[in-house]
């Protein structure tokens, strides 16, 4: 884990990016690999170069540390998460999805959410699995994909 610490305080500082806290948590959300969460502290400022445009920065990112991790033998899912930006989105589009729910049950009528990420869309789909009488299917192609929600027929 120090090893993946090491790697991403130096890419960020190459970067100019002045890191506050690394913060490393191993769980086991796959079951055939050991995933390493990690949460960088930075300033807001240095911050939102990464987070805006639908944290297109946070995922290249991710994708780059992924790729040099590999390089170097490391073998674990890395989650990259800046200032917990990903949780407080995940909690976010719970909301969104109980509020869109509790429309479609109002209305009768099928709703149409937002073009939203691979990810975005699973935490959706995830959460209203949860609710019997609704159901949840993406449509459209990348990267204007979005979900629709409706009535269990």
């Amino acid at each position: 884990m120090e090893k993946i610490k090491t790697i991403i305080e130096t890419i960020l500082n190459v970067m100019g990016v002045k890191i506050e806290n690394v913060a490393l948590k191993k769980d086991n959300l796959s079951k055939n690999k050991e995933t390493i969460e990690v949460n960088i502290e930075m300033a807001s400022r240095d911050a939102e170069r990464f987070l805006r445009e639908r944290a297109d920065g946070l995922n290249a990112l991710q994708y780059l540390i992924r790729l040099l991790l590999i390089r170097v033998g490391v073998e674990q899912f890395i989650v990259l998460d800046i200032n917990n930006h990903k949780e407080t989105r995940k909690n976010e589009l719970n909301e969104i999805a109980i509020k869109s729910a509790k429309k479609v049950r109002r209305t009768k009528k099928p709703l149409t959410l937002e073009s939203m990420s691979a990810y975005e869309r699973r935490i959706i789909h995830l959460k209203l699995a949860e609710l019997p009488d609704i159901v949840t299917e993406s449509i459209g192609e990348e990267p204007e994909r979005r979900l629709v929600i409706r009535l269990y027929p």
